[in-house]
């Protein structure tokens, strides 16, 4: 039992995982003090999911990545990250939803810009799909023909010189009745 509970949690994070795409900071330009267009800018023109990732390229030895909490985004304050990354080609998975607070660990850096909010939205459940309807309706057997005694109206024969006769009136049913099937 306890390894088909293990098996279906790899199966369902490799399934979470396998929509998951990789976001480059900075486009060609990577992560630089300068950038073209602000990083906030470039974060609120894509949507950010859980499993997804940030890559941050710059130039190794000469700058860094921390990962900060909002107050330390706000000052640019390099003092305490929740994490840093310095080899030049840093990968950030998101873990959760949320906001992510990203600035350079290089002396300057954060305050000409190089900064980053990213908010990942929030995880959904999949929504079931309804379910598929029959490929055959179900078996209903075939109406019997009526057991009543008297003929129809439309199907009663007609004599040239008889007025048509009044319909009597339908007989009662009972259960019993209802359930006649005729062989």
């Amino acid at each position: 039992m306890g390894s088909v509970v293990v098996l279906v949690g790899v199966l369902m994070a490799l399934m979470s995982s396998c929509c998951a795409y990789d976001f480059y900071v900075g486009g060609r330009r990577g992560w630089v003090k300068h950038p073209c267009e602000s990083y906030n800018s470039w974060a609120g023109r894509n949507r950010f999911q859980v499993h997804d990732r940030l890559i941050f390229k710059y130039k190794r030895g000469n700058d860094s990545v921390l990962v900060v909490t909002e107050a330390d985004y706000n000052s640019c304050n390099v003092a305490d990250p929740i994490r840093c990354y310095t080899d030049g080609n840093s990968v950030f998975q998101f873990n959760r939803s949320g906001p992510f607070y990203f600035i350079s660990g290089a002396a300057g850096h954060c305050s000409h810009g190089q900064k980053l909010i990213v908010v990942v939205m929030a995880t959904r459940n999949p929504i079931p799909s309804p379910p598929l309807a029959p490929a055959e309706p179900p078996y209903w057997p075939p109406p019997t023909p009526s057991l009543s005694p008297y003929p129809s109206p439309a199907s009663a024969p007609s004599t040239a010189g008889n007025p048509p006769s009044t319909p009597l009136p339908p007989r009662p049913s009972s259960p019993a009745s209802d359930l006649a099937v005729s062989k």
